[in-house]
């Protein structure tokens, strides 16, 4: 297949499939988007942040594609747990990066309180959480991601992979500029 075809399918495949994608990423997003308060400027700091987690999620999952020939079919029951198991640790750390952004310090109390060493925890890698964030969400298996995976896989070869992923990734991303206001 052509270079330019398979740029041209990826980019196609992910500006259709773009809703899709903020829907399953918004629920993380808008959170950490408008907790930070920030001006237009660093709403779009954070968001490139996000956007580049995305990408290397992508981009990991494009090798795996490649390298496993993405024959891996997920039966129903296996995909709930695929499914339930992502959100469950999306939301967790949703949880800590919440305590982390608390302006009153944790309660003192005479034992240690594992709420207030989650809070240090999440406090000092504050920073990364969009990252992170948008590297587990870029790893989210939703029908078009899947159907990037599987297109990325017959491309024939890791290089076409990732460029399909890579493609695939603006396609999505364009859908993501107006968040950039949510920080106000």
């Amino acid at each position: 297949m052509p270079l330019t075809v398979l740029m041209t399918e990826a980019l196609l495949l992910g500006v259709s499939s773009g809703p899709v994608c903020l829907a399953s990423c918004t629920p993380v997003l808008i959170p950490v988007l408008a907790a930070e308060q920030r001006s237009p400027r660093g709403t779009g700091a954070l968001l490139a942040q996000f956007l580049g987690g995305r990408l290397a999620g992508y981009l990991a999952f494009a090798c795996l594609a490649w390298l496993l020939g993405l024959s891996l079919q997920l039966q129903p029951r296996a995909r709930v747990l695929v499914y339930g198991l992502a959100d469950l640790g999306l939301a967790i750390f949703l949880a800590g990066y919440a305590l982390a952004m608390r302006t009153r310090p944790a309660a003192s109390c005479d034992q240690p309180c594992p709420a207030a060493r989650a809070r240090l925890f999440t406090q000092r890698y504050r920073s990364f959480a969009p990252v992170i964030l948008g590297f587990v969400s870029g790893l989210t298996l939703c029908p078009p991601f899947v159907a990037a995976g599987v297109r990325a896989a017959e491309s024939g070869g890791l290089a076409h992979s990732l460029l399909f992923f890579l493609w695939f990734f603006f396609g999505t991303s364009i859908w993501f500029a107006p968040s950039v206001g949510l920080g106000m």
